[in-house]
């Protein structure tokens, strides 16, 4: 598999805006800006703000997965994601990022939850590639399903 994309900056890096757009056409032309705030006050987005949203999206989708695998049928899962960028000496740097992950599972059963938890840490290539520490905090969610009356 082969994901590709493309930015364009055009400015300086203080006062200048990029376009970024994917090979699959849903980021298409979205604004960024290095403070992840646009020079003419339209809303854009940064790229630590792109990697805050990836980490998250593919440990959603790696807890989903190992979740199936240990016996589960997760209803939703959703991570928040937090990443903290400093500058130091002159340099700007990720020096972390908090995933709070929240996952609605019928079943209830905690010991297979964490056991999907800490295989979706291990098998998550986003975070993999990362060379910072990631904190994760997890929270079983019990799932209730309405019946309607026929």
């Amino acid at each position: 598999m082969i994901r590709s994309a493309v930015a364009i900056w055009k400015g300086s890096p203080v006062i200048g805006e990029g376009l970024v757009s994917t090979s699959s056409g849903v980021i298409s032309n979205a604004l960024y800006a290095a403070a992840g705030t646009s020079t003419g006050g339209d809303p854009c987005t940064s790229p630590s703000e792109m990697l805050a949203a990836a980490v998250a999206s593919c440990i959603s989708l790696m807890v989903a997965r190992e979740s199936v695998k240990v016996g589960l049928k997760p209803d939703h899962v959703k991570t928040e994601s937090v990443l903290t960028l400093e500058e130091k000496k002159g340099r700007w740097e990720i020096t972390s990022i908090q995933l709070q992950i929240s996952a609605g599972i019928p079943e209830m059963d905690e010991e297979k939850f964490h056991r999907a938890i800490r295989g979706a840490r291990a098998r998550c290539p986003i975070s993999h590639a990362l060379k910072v520490p990631i904190k994760m905090t997890a929270k079983l969610e019990a799932v209730t399903h309405e019946l309607s009356a026929v």
